[in-house]
């Protein structure tokens, strides 16, 4: 019987600690498949140089922790998401650069007319709306719709958790969870363009890379 009660009374305490363990790792991204790119920068592939993909920030973009066929995520409720378009159309130039060794120079966005993104209101009465994200191709339809909950929508925006991070939440703390849309699945089907990413692990460079794939038949 004692020896019972002992192993309860461990069991009960091995339970204690698993909890704030769990909470841990899930703040550091263990248990989800990618990886936000704030330890990196984040940049654009131009005939094989690398340029500051600014103003998309790295700390809103990410990336699958697997090697293989790794995905590009970006924060779907950002407004700069847009410039992935910009580069998706090649509306860009570039500006070389010797301030940064590891990378090439910026980038300098071109002027355009074209919205990729807007943003809708769509009232369910006098007071209440909800916020709807549509996504637009150069030729001004829409590709992609999404009611801005802050969460996944069981396609192509997912919640990922920015490793490292955590918010305060009704008087106690949770990992910093964001909706990021899946580019590369978007831009491939929508777009028909490929976007890879180049993982410079030495020199912390993220470097996307964008290529119109062959027509379809």
């Amino acid at each position: 019987m004692k020896v019972r009660l002992k192993i309860t009374i461990f069991a009960v305490i091995i339970g204690i600690l698993l909890i704030p363990a769990y909470f841990i790792l899930q703040t550091y991204g263990v248990f989800q498949k990618e990886k936000v790119l704030s330890d990196y920068a984040l940049a654009v592939d131009v005939n094989g140089k690398s340029y500051d993909a600014l103003p998309l920030i790295n700390s809103f973009a990410a990336m699958d922790k697997e090697e293989d066929n790794r995905q590009l995520y970006y924060r779907v409720d950002m407004s700069h998401i847009q410039y992935l378009f910009r580069i998706a159309y090649q509306e860009f130039d570039i500006k070389p650069s010797e301030d940064n060794p590891y990378l090439a120079g910026t980038i300098s966005y071109q002027s355009t007319e074209n919205e990729y993104v807007k943003t809708e209101k769509q009232y369910t009465n006098a007071k209440d709306f909800t916020t709807v994200l549509h996504f637009y191709n150069q030729d001004k339809e829409v590709i992609y719709s999404y009611q801005n909950t802050g969460k996944g929508d069981g396609q192509l925006v997912q919640s990922i958790i920015h490793q490292g991070m955590s918010r305060s939440t009704n008087g106690g703390s949770e990992a910093a969870r964001d909706p990021y849309i899946n580019v590369t699945t978007l831009f491939h089907d929508k777009l028909n363009i490929d976007v890879k990413l180049d993982v410079d692990e030495e020199h912390k460079v993220v470097t996307i890379r964008m290529n119109k794939l062959e027509a379809r038949s």
